[in-house]
């Protein structure tokens, strides 16, 4: 839902699909690896559009599995014209902090405590962030936090959303897996303020052509907001433009 205003707003004369989180519905499990994240998207595009050119975006976690999905569809003999990965690094968060009396080991680390409270606030920088840090020492605390922060959420659906988090989280490419993911689609890396490199910044991933990058002005969650989400559909809307009239010269060229 948090993608709904970007979707408004693009404004590129064609329907965007939204492919939600699979885990976050009742009785759901979420996928243990990314590139099953990307076979059922893979499944699901291809109820929708049977064959390419496909046109992926893919936001936070999300360009993780785009690239994949992209990967998975050229394997398979289908175009994809554009990939757009957005903000896809994550919010710079500051350093670890080991907590003894934490009984969950996941909860020692202020990164991923930070990261979790952040996709229920779509922020890092919420006042109440530093009480969440100082009160969850485990999944049942800090989906107590959450609950009484955000009335309006189900307690089963936080739990859910908190799976899938964690779960998400240690999700990571190997050098062998980013070593054989050569892509033929043009890539357009967004990059929000204050984010970390991502893991298409590493020199092991290939591509038939190096990536577009576009530093935006807005952070990693304000760029899907009112003030930020402006700026990057102004920037998504150049590129295809961009691209469009390469293709034409490039056919004329061609032509010719």
């Amino acid at each position: 839902m948090n993608l709904r205003l970007l979707a408004l707003r693009a404004d590129l004369g064609r329907p965007l699909y939204g492919v939600q989180a699979h885990g976050i519905n009742e009785g759901e499990a979420p996928y243990s690896t990314t590139a099953e994240m990307a076979a059922a998207d893979v499944k699901a595009l291809r109820c929708l559009q049977p064959d390419g050119p496909y046109t992926l975006w893919g936001y936070s976690f999300g360009a993780r599995v785009a690239f994949e999905t992209a990967y998975q569809l050229e394997q398979a003999g289908e175009q994809v014209d554009h990939l757009f990965l957005i903000a896809p690094g994550s919010p710079k968060v500051s350093a670890t902090h080991r907590l003894e009396r934490h009984t969950d080991a996941a909860y020692r680390e202020r990164a991923y405590r930070t990261i979790l409270y952040s996709v229920f606030a779509g922020n890092t920088t919420d006042r109440a962030l530093e009480q969440c840090l100082a009160t969850a020492t485990d999944d049942a605390s800090f989906a107590a936090f959450i609950s009484q922060r955000f009335t309006h959420l189900d307690g089963q659906l936080i739990r859910r959303i908190m799976r899938i988090v964690r779960q998400t989280y240690e999700f990571q490419y190997t050098f062998a897996e980013l070593a054989e993911r050569q892509l033929e689609a043009p890539i357009t890396i967004f990059k929000a303020s204050g984010d970390d490199y991502s893991f298409l910044e590493s020199r092991s991933t290939r591509f038939a052509k190096a990536p577009t990058v576009i530093q935006l002005d807005a952070d990693h969650y304000g760029l899907l907001k009112e003030a930020g989400v402006g700026e990057l559909t102004k920037m998504i809307r150049h590129r295809l433009l961009v691209d469009a009239v390469l293709e034409v010269e490039a056919a004329s060229r061609h032509a010719s």
